[in-house]
């Protein structure tokens, strides 16, 4: 029955996607976030939802023309995702023979940066790119109200333990986090007052699930937004007051286990969890160090066959003590993860990437100093590095390199980044040359 009611409910989306270019891309990222396919049983299970949404939106590119559409001009955030993606798949044409899935992850983050590289052809003004905030909301989001509502129905009882497109709680932990700073923007920013509201009860329920994960990295990465919002915070005296009515209603709602899972984190060095977690980074630093320039592969670190390899090999982290590793763990952070992966020159690049959001972050605030038409370009680079400030702080401690989301939003910072210099470029203009272009605010 669910299968039947996902088919019906595909026919009617792959309609909406065929009425244009844009229409099927927001729903080619909505597919791929959402993860249609952990909700499906039977038949409808094998279908490739995301491939299904980027092929009809690379054909409608072809034959239908949108107005809204602009031509490709390389910036620095496409130019370092290719070469990214260049480096990615010769690490993967050098990569071990014994690491099986190899291939698969390559080709599921080139899919990836594929998207992000389209991004700056459609998502052209201000009315696109809060549209495109709601998708993320609708599709990242919806893990989090999910689970976050489970959670409220059973009285704290439901444990959220992820998917398996997602990973484990931890990892959903994360997602969720990453979706809050998104949720607080539309409700700013939403013209419709249902669409504010419901934006901020999602919040509220993002928030809740992140605790029913009992995740201690979601737990951290919801402290790192706190921290980031309150020296943002143009009010610190109300932002403070906030957070703390928002801390006493955490530990009002969340169960004992909970908290006691949570004070954990004092002791890390005892805890047995953790050291699992420094012995995977040895591993990863240890592949890296005998293959500097393009690392062992995809998912190295956790092969099987070259456990025994490098199971007694420090890396760069001898300085730590640690028992010996039993098993092959994943990487447990996004940093080893990529330096096993693509090595040294590959941990580099990544490195560049998470870095440019923030550089275009900071020319997006100069150039919006003193525009009050263009506060709201302001206030969404700081909610897009709040987004990936909860990536980089709980990606220390999960295997998500290569998830969508991350890729998604700094490439939606130099989209911003460019649309706010059209705009200063448009108001630069002499009078007599000016071309009056003003998007209104989205009725969304």
């Amino acid at each position: 029955m669910r299968d039947l009611v996902l088919l019906f409910f595909m026919v009617i989306l792959i309609s909406l996607a065929a009425r244009g270019v844009f229409s099927a891309y927001l729903l080619w990222g909505w597919a791929g976030l959402v993860a249609i396919q952990t909700f499906a049983y039977g038949f409808m299970q094998s279908i490739p939802y995301v491939q299904v949404f980027a092929l009809l939106t690379l054909l409608l590119f072809l034959i239908k023309k949108d107005p809204g559409a602009v031509g490709f001009s390389p910036d620095s955030t496409s130019i370092w995702f290719f070469v990214f993606g260049v480096h990615a798949s010769l690490a993967a044409a050098f990569a071990y023979p014994e690491v099986y899935r190899n291939w698969e992850l390559c080709g599921n983050l080139l899919k990836t940066l594929i998207y992000c590289l389209v991004m700056p052809l459609l998502v052209t003004n201000r009315y696109r790119i809060h549209v495109f905030m709601i998708v993320l909301a609708l599709s990242a989001g919806f893990h989090g109200i999910l689970d976050g509502l489970k959670f409220i129905i059973t009285a704290g009882g439901h444990i959220s333990r992820g998917n398996s497109k997602l990973g484990d709680n931890n990892h959903l932990a994360v997602l969720v986090a990453m979706v809050i700073p998104v949720l607080g923007y539309l409700y700013t920013y939403s013209a419709a007052r249902v669409t504010r509201y419901l934006s901020l009860s999602a919040l509220v329920i993002n928030v809740i699930a992140v605790i029913s994960t009992r995740s201690r990295a979601g737990l951290l990465t919801l402290f790192a937004l706190a921290l980031w919002y309150l020296l943002l915070s143009r009010h610190k005296v109300r932002g403070f007051v906030a957070i703390f009515a928002v801390v006493i209603g955490v530990f009002a709602v969340a169960p004992a286990e909970w908290t006691e899972r949570m004070e954990t984190i004092k002791s890390a060095n005892e805890d047995s969890s953790f050291m699992t977690r420094v012995m995977a980074w040895k591993r990863g630093s240890a592949i890296a160090v005998e293959n500097p320039v393009f690392g062992g592969g995809f998912h190295s670190v956790q092969a099987p066959a070259l456990f025994s390899q490098f199971k007694h090999k420090q890396g760069i982290l001898g300085f730590i003590e640690t028992g010996e590793a039993t098993y092959p763990a994943a990487a447990h952070s996004i940093y080893f993860e990529v330096m096993g992966d693509m090595g040294f020159v590959g941990f580099f690049l990544f490195l560049i990437v998470l870095m440019l959001p923030f550089l275009h972050r900071r020319r997006i605030l100069q150039l919006t100093r003193n525009r009050p038409d263009l506060m709201w370009a302001h206030d969404l680079a700081n909610v897009l590095a709040a987004c990936l400030i909860a990536y980089l702080v709980g990606g220390a401690s999960i295997s998500a390199a290569y998830f969508e989301l991350p890729y998604i939003l700094i490439m939606l910072m130099a989209v911003l980044r460019i649309h706010v210099t059209k705009e200063c470029a448009i108001e630069a203009q002499p009078v007599g040359k000016m071309k009056m272009h003003r998007t209104p605010l989205p009725s969304h």
